[in-house]
């Protein structure tokens, strides 16, 4: 395979993905606006921050005049998620050189780490896996940003009755069903889903992050159970 190869498999695979990225993007950029973000703002924010749930959280809480503290706690509370995607991928990146792992941990989003996660028994080698990644997360990166600076030049460019907040959480699904592969994966997703919409009134986000943790305890308990020591 070319050395490139597996860049341009995740770069193509990415594509439908975006699909539900590019109206959060959108709508984003379109907050900013009606925050009276200028446009240099809202992009300098858009590419220090990098983070649509996050931007979309700072942004109300800016338009509401809360305290600088209050918003980048809260920027940092929604991004614990983060954490966990990082500690999965650190295997991959330990010979890597530093300006890779800061790349990495500078493009990750929850599209394409779920994209690599599900092609990752394609992927022979860490070096595949990260240039696959790669792909995926500058495909995503570019989507999001020419999103984010239509949605401010243009505003509420579509009606609301085409109900574009659903197309993020079906993208995800698209990325979550082909991973389903055994009993095991289809229990931790059930878990997942039940555990998420009893804990979503939690403050800050903090459902997502408590849901993961819970998820990952209940598959490895799974896991034990299947094959114990």
């Amino acid at each position: 395979m070319k050395p490139n190869e597996y860049f341009y498999q995740g770069f193509r695979s990415m594509l439908p993905v975006t699909t539900g990225a590019i109206p959060f993007g959108a709508v984003v950029g379109t907050m900013c606006a009606e925050a009276k973000l200028t446009f240099a703002q809202a992009i300098t924010m858009d590419h220090l921050l990098y983070a649509g749930a996050a931007q979309l959280a700072s942004v109300e809480l800016m338009s509401q005049k809360a305290a600088a503290l209050v918003v980048v706690a809260s920027g940092l509370i929604i991004n614990l998620r983060f954490l966990l995607y990082s500690a999965a991928m650190s295997p991959l990146l330990q010979n890597s050189r530093t300006i890779t792992k800061v790349a990495c941990a500078y493009l990750v989003t929850d599209q394409s780490y779920a994209a690599m996660s599900a092609h990752q028994d394609k992927l022979k080698t860490p070096a595949d896996s990260i240039q696959f990644y790669f792909g995926t997360a500058v495909c995503m990166l570019i989507a999001w940003h020419a999103s984010l600076m239509a949605g401010y030049a243009f505003g509420n460019f579509a009606p609301t009755t085409w109900a574009l907040d659903y197309a993020v959480p079906l993208s995800f699904l698209a990325l979550v069903l082909p991973t389903l592969k055994n009993r095991n994966y289809i229990a931790v997703a059930l878990f997942s889903s039940v555990v998420s919409v009893l804990l979503y009134q939690l403050p800050y986000k903090l459902g997502l992050i408590v849901t993961a943790l819970l998820a990952i305890g209940f598959g490895a308990f799974l896991t034990r159970k299947k094959d114990p020591r």
